[in-house]
């Protein structure tokens, strides 16, 4: 029988997950990234996309792992991802959210973009080997 006067809720660490991914797939220009797996997650197959978490009691700390979409102004594009992410977990859970990092790793280059860059010959040049030269003072 469970105590009325003093409930107890336990939450998973995929449920703290899947409120700070679905927050993050809100905010438009950005989408997080799988970083490396570790042993651990790997082990056990816990592990969500480029969304770290961490909890102390009541209070947790959040990481996010991200790539921006071409043209996005990435300060901005972050700060809505911190806010949105910040405002599911702490209404969502009653969690105190102390920070939301958020870490950009890689920019999406839409297709077309690519295109249109080889098409108007502005694509990226190929980096130049430069020739060996030969150690020494030259004789003259």
């Amino acid at each position: 029988m469970s105590d009325m006067t003093n409930p107890q809720l336990e939450l998973s660490q995929d449920v703290l997950y899947g409120i700070a991914q679905l927050a993050l797939d809100q905010v438009d220009g950005v989408r997080p990234l799988a970083p490396s797996t570790r042993v651990g997650e790997f082990l056990t197959g816990r592990r969500a996309k480029g969304i770290q978490i961490e909890r102390s009691g009541d209070e947790v700390d959040v990481a996010l792992t991200v790539a921006m979409v071409y043209g996005a102004e990435i300060p901005k594009v972050a700060r809505r991802a911190q806010t949105a992410v910040r405002e599911a977990v702490a209404s969502m859970t009653g969690l105190r959210v102390r920070s939301v990092d958020v870490f950009v790793e890689a920019v999406d280059v839409p297709p077309a973009v690519v295109a249109a860059d080889r098409a108007a010959g502005t694509e990226k040049p190929k980096p130049v080997t430069k020739p060996k030269t030969a150690k020494g003072r030259a004789r003259g």
